[in-house]
C-alpha cells in the first residue's frame, strides 16, 4: 500500500466516528464505519436516495429516518451532508425512543423521508415547524436538530481544514486504487480459510422462517435466502438485510475496517421477492430492525461456524430485551443486553446492565427496583461457559403501562455438536404469590404489588464438560 493510499485510509478513520459513511455523488462508497449491523447497508442507501431526489450543493444537509429510504429505527436520525460538490458524508444519531407494537411504519412514530433542512447555509424553518407540529414528534426535536446541524457544519469545516493542512488531494485515480486494494484484501482474507457450503434454518416465534444457503469459494461469498418465508409480523428492509450480511462476514474475516465498494463486491446476495428480508412500505420495521437483525446474525454465524469448524463459536444472544414503562406523561425505555457465546479458547463475555439511573427511574415512575445484576445461571453449559445475561426485578407501587419486546428466536436453531444453547430471555410476572411467564412481546397494565422480572438471554456454551 503506497503512502497516498495509507494517508487516505488514515484520514477516513480519523473523520468517520460513530455510525458514518463517505460516498461520492456517483455512488462509489469510500468507507462505512459503525457498531450496528444495519449501518453497512442503510447509510449508503440513504445517500443514494437523497442524491436521487434532491440537488445537493456544498454545505447542504438532508435529514431522514424513513427505513424505506435508508433509515433504520425511527428514533435514529440520518443526516446526509454535502461536504463538497461530489462527496457526501452520511451519519446517524439517536434521539429518545419508545416501543410501539404497530401494524404499519406510520404508527411507529414520525417518519421523515429525505428532507432538506439546511440549504445555502439557511435552516428551513417552515419544514422544522411542520415536523414539530406532528403529534408523534419527540419533545424538543427542533432544538435537538439545530444542535446537530451546528455540529455537522463544524465537523465538515474540520475535514476541509485537515485536507488543506496536509495538502492532500482526493483524485479519482486514488479512489480507484483504494477500492481495488480493499477488494484484494477482502478476497485474500476469505481465501486464507477453508471453502465450503452450509445451510441454516432459523424459525422466529412470530412464524417467519429464515433459510440461508452459504457458498464460499475463491475468496467470494454467495448467500441465497431462497425458501425464506414472507413477513407475518417481522419485516426487514433490503438495505438493512445487506448491511447485516456484510457486517457479519467482514467481522468474521477481519476486514470490517475497509468497508467500501471494493470489499462489498465479494458478497453476492439472492433474496426471493416477497420474503420478510425485503420488506415493503408500509410494513412496520421496529421488530425487523431488532429481532429480525438478531435472527439473521445468528443464522449467518452458524453457517460460518459450520464451514470453518476451527473457528467455531457458540451462539450469542444478539437481541436485547426492550421494556418501555409509561406512567401519566412519562415514559422510559430500557434495554438489557444478552451474553456472548463461548468458543474453543474461553468463556463467553457476560452482559452488563446499560448505564441508567435507578434513582431517576424510581423518582419518575411508581416502581421499586429490587435487583439488577447478572443472572445467576452461567449461561450455556460446556467446557467453556456462555456469557451470562442480565436480570432486572422491580415492584410496581401504582398502576403503570408496560410494553415489551424480547428475542423472537426462542425456537432454538440446530447447533454444531460442540455447542450448547444458553438461557433464553424471559419476562415473568408475580401477582399475589402466583408467577407466570409473559409472551415474547406484548403490552398490558400492571397494578400495585405486581413484581416484574426481566431477564436477557445468555450466550451458548462450548465443548464437552
Amino acid at each position: 500500500m503506497n503512502y497516498q493510499v495509507e494517508l487516505f485510509h488514515a484520514l477516513l478513520n480519523d473523520f468517520l466516528k460513530g455510525e458514518s459513511a463517505l460516498v461520492t455523488l456517483e455512488g462509489e462508497v469510500l468507507a462505512v464505519r459503525g457498531e450496528k449491523p444495519v449501518t453497512f447497508g442503510t447509510l449508503t442507501t440513504a445517500a443514494a436516495t437523497a442524491s436521487k431526489y434532491l440537488k445537493l450543493l456544498e454545505g447542504d444537509i438532508v435529514l431522514l429516518n424513513d427505513p424505506y429510504s435508508g433509515g433504520s429505527l425511527l428514533s435514529e436520525m440520518t443526516f446526509v451532508v454535502a461536504v463538497s460538490e461530489d462527496l457526501l458524508w452520511v451519519t446517524r444519531r439517536s434521539i429518545e425512543s419508545s416501543l410501539k407494537l404497530a401494524k404499519s411504519v406510520e404508527e411507529e412514530g414520525l417518519r421523515i423521508p429525505p428532507t432538506p433542512i439546511l440549504q445555502k447555509n439557511q435552516l428551513n424553518e417552515m419544514i422544522l415547524q411542520a415536523m414539530a407540529s406532528h403529534p408523534a414528534c419527540p419533545p424538543r426535536f427542533v432544538e435537538w436538530l439545530k444542535e446537530q446541524v451546528r455540529d455537522l457544519t463544524l465537523q465538515t469545516k474540520k475535514l476541509h481544514e485537515a485536507l488543506e493542512l496536509t495538502g492532500f488531494t482526493v483524485t479519482s485515480e486514488l479512489i480507484e486504487e483504494y477500492i481495488e486494494l480493499s477488494k484484494q484484501t477482502a478476497v485474500q482474507k476469505i481465501s486464507e480459510l477453508s471453502s465450503g457450503e452450509a445451510r441454516i434454518d432459523v424459525v422466529l416465534d412470530s412464524g417467519e422462517l429464515l433459510r440461508v444457503n452459504m457458498d464460499i469459494h475463491d475468496g467470494r461469498i454467495a448467500l441465497d435466502f431462497g425458501g425464506t418465508s414472507g413477513a407475518k409480523t417481522v419485516s426487514l428492509t433490503e438495505s438493512a438485510t445487506y448491511g447485516v450480511c456484510f457486517y457479519v462476514i467482514s467481522s468474521f474475516y477481519g476486514f470490517n475496517n475497509i468497508s467500501n465498494s471494493g470489499s462489498f463486491s465479494i458478497l453476492q446476495i439472492t433474496k426471493p421477492a416477497g420474503c420478510w428480508l425485503v420488506g415493503k412500505y408500509p410494513a412496520p420495521t421496529h421488530k425487523g430492525m431488532t429481532c429480525g437483525v438478531a435472527a439473521l446474525q445468528t443464522a449467518l454465524e452458524l453457517a460460518l461456524a459450520q464451514i470453518h469448524q476451527k473457528k467455531e463459536k457458540s451462539v450469542t444472544s444478539h437481541c436485547p430485551i426492550y421494556f418501555d414503562l409509561h406512567h401519566n406523561d412519562n415514559h422510559a425505555l430500557f434495554t438489557l443486553s444478552g451474553g456472548q457465546g463461548a468458543d474453543g479458547n474461553c468463556d463467553g463475555v457476560s452482559a452488563h446492565a446499560n448505564s441508567f439511573s435507578i434513582e431517576k427511574l424510581e423518582s419518575q415512575f411508581p416502581v421499586k427496583v429490587q435487583r439488577i445484576d447478572q443472572r445467576n445461571s452461567v449461561g450455556g453449559k460446556g467446557k467453556f461457559s456462555g456469557g451470562r445475561g442480565v436480570i432486572m426485578k422491580f415492584e410496581v407501587t401504582e398502576d403503570v403501562q408496560g410494553t415489551w419486546l424480547t428475542d423472537l428466536t426462542l425456537h432454538r436453531p440446530r447447533l454444531p455438536k460442540n455447542c450448547s444453547h444458553g438461557d433464553p430471555c424471559a419476562i415473568s410476572l408475580e401477582q399475589q404469590g402466583q408467577q407466570k411467564t409473559l409472551p415474547v412481546l406484548g403490552q398490558q397494565r400492571f397494578t400495585r404489588g405486581d413484581i416484574i422480572t426481566v431477564c436477557s438471554g445468555s450466550g451458548g456454551g462450548f465443548g464437552k464438560e
